[in-house]
């Protein structure tokens, strides 16, 4: 029987706390699905993985490390799940990075599969709708705190389609009281606002659209500073409260990431067998060659 080797793949943080509670909780669930698997945490920025290493007894690895890790212990199969919301930069550099292992001669692996962002299918034809999942699960989580008020999501990047695609999937599915902006692109925070206006809640309930809910993004959405995202609304006339968690603490939205682990695990299996069937049937097919077309096949297992 092949060994599986589990990479979590995020982009990092060193806050250690949040870290734990969101990554780590991700962790743990992958592990009690995949028990047998080697499940290892990967930071995809360099510059955290140094960091990390320099303040915590508990060492991270780069994606590298972790993967000569795995050749060590002769794990066969990698499956690499990244920890991310969108397709953005640090997922294409991921994507480039196992390219580059792939081609090279340090590939000692039968098989390495990148598993999917949060935020990939749009529900076409039998596809699962990742959108409509997310709000669900974000919805599901925040409950009886979200009842009668507008939640307004805040995500932390640019111009990522993605997240636009999210505020159309909430407008028109199950998320007529949500708003979503990006701190440096679109939907932008004041053009959300006027949404939030248009929606009518006096009340609203801010909810990151981050998976880590590190002190610093906190303090950015709901600080003393002048400038937080809890002042500005304030400001405007609305009563505000913080949901003080990352995504990757909501149990559905883990969930998510593993039916994408699974999907990257199920479709690697397909293909081993549909490779398997192809070879049985070119031999079949240089047996009856050589055999005249005689009932040799049956010696093909």
């Amino acid at each position: 029987m092949s060994k599986k080797g589990i990479i979590i793949a995020s982009f990092g943080s060193v806050y250690q706390d949040a870290v734990e509670k969101s990554i780590g909780s991700i962790e743990s669930a992958v592990r009690n699905v995949y028990g047998d698997a080697f499940v290892r945490r990967v930071f995809l920025s360099d510059a955290l993985v140094e960091k990390w290493n320099e303040k915590y007894d508990e060492k991270i690895l780069s994606l590298p490390q972790a993967l000569k890790e795995l050749e060590a212990l002769q794990v066969d199969e990698v499956y690499i799940q990244p920890i991310t919301l969108v397709a953005d930069q640090c997922y294409q550099q991921l994507r480039k990075q196992v390219m580059k292992y792939v081609h090279s001669r340090e590939f000692r692996f039968t098989q390495i599969n990148v598993g999917k962002p949060l935020l990939t299918s749009l529900g076409v034809k039998n596809y699962a709708d990742d959108y409509e999942a997310t709000i669900e699960s974000i919805l599901r989580h925040v409950n009886t705190k979200a009842l009668n008020k507008t939640v307004l999501l805040m995500a932390n990047g640019q111009n990522q389609l993605e997240f636009s695609t999210l505020q159309l999937k909430a407008m028109y599915g199950i998320g007529s009281n949500v708003a979503v902006f990006t701190t440096n692109g679109f939907p932008t925070f004041k053009q959300a606002l006027q949404l939030v206006n248009q929606i009518g809640h006096k009340d609203i309930l801010v909810v990151p659209l981050a998976l880590i809910g590190s002190a610093h993004l906190m303090d950015y959405l709901g600080g003393d500073r002048s400038d937080s995202i809890y002042a500005l609304l304030a400001e405007a006339g609305y009563s505000v409260s913080i949901w003080n968690e990352g995504l990757g603490e909501n149990p559905y939205i883990q969930n998510l990431f593993l039916k994408h682990l699974g999907q990257a695990i199920r479709l690697s299996d397909r293909k081993r067998i549909s490779n398997k069937e192809s070879m049985r049937t070119s031999n079949n097919r240089v047996m009856e060659t050589r055999d005249g077309g005689m009932g040799l096949q049956g010696m093909i297992s």
